[in-house]
């Protein structure tokens, strides 16, 4: 079965349009649209928080896992988490593929509900309103020092300005990397 992105553009049109309306709904857990990160925008968040060996990468609204992969390519252990089953599904197929299924776990539920404790570097590329939502329902299990980068969207949590490490708006497309207090 292909995936999202390679059923073509009237399918994947109607496939983002779908994942906006969802997002707009009252007390719904979608709280970003899909879109596909850059590859560009993906080495950036590795090079950033400097992904490799001995890291557990968690991403937070991992879509088809192409975060993920490229982690697991530099030796770290992956788990993305994805509410929508199709992207979910497209994900672990991937991991799959591309023969990474040891060091990728794609898990189908909310984010809100990870346990991000032996994470050593959060990805996150939802939107204002969804880094601060996901932030705070995991912050419980938040390890200090967690590098979190986030594409495009800043951290708007109280405190998390002065987490700031580092800032790349190479292209005019900005990834931010703070350390979690």
């Amino acid at each position: 079965m292909p995936s999202v992105v390679d059923k073509g553009p009237v399918a994947s049109i109607l496939f983002e349009m779908r994942t906006w309306l969802r997002c707009m709904m009252p007390y719904t857990p979608y709280v970003a649209p899909f879109y596909p990160t850059p590859d560009a925008v993906i080495s950036r968040v590795l090079d950033l928080t400097e992904v490799g060996p001995g890291d557990c990468l968690y991403d937070l609204g991992c879509g088809d896992g192409r975060v993920l992969l490229a982690a697991a390519r530099r030796g770290a252990r992956c788990v993305g988490y994805e509410l929508d089953p199709e992207l979910a599904r497209d994900a672990a197929a991937a991991a799959r593929a591309a023969g990474l299924k040891s060091l990728v776990r794609v898990v189908r539920a909310d984010a809100a509900s990870a346990d991000v404790r032996e994470a050593t570097v959060i990805a996150l590329y939802l939107s204002d309103h969804g880094n601060s939502r996901l932030l705070r329902a995991v912050q419980s299990s938040l390890q200090p020092g967690t590098r979190v980068a986030s594409f495009y969207f800043p951290v708007g949590l109280p405190g998390w300005e002065q987490r700031l490490l580092k800032a790349d708006r190479t292209d005019g497309l900005a990834v931010y990397m703070y350390r979690a207090p």
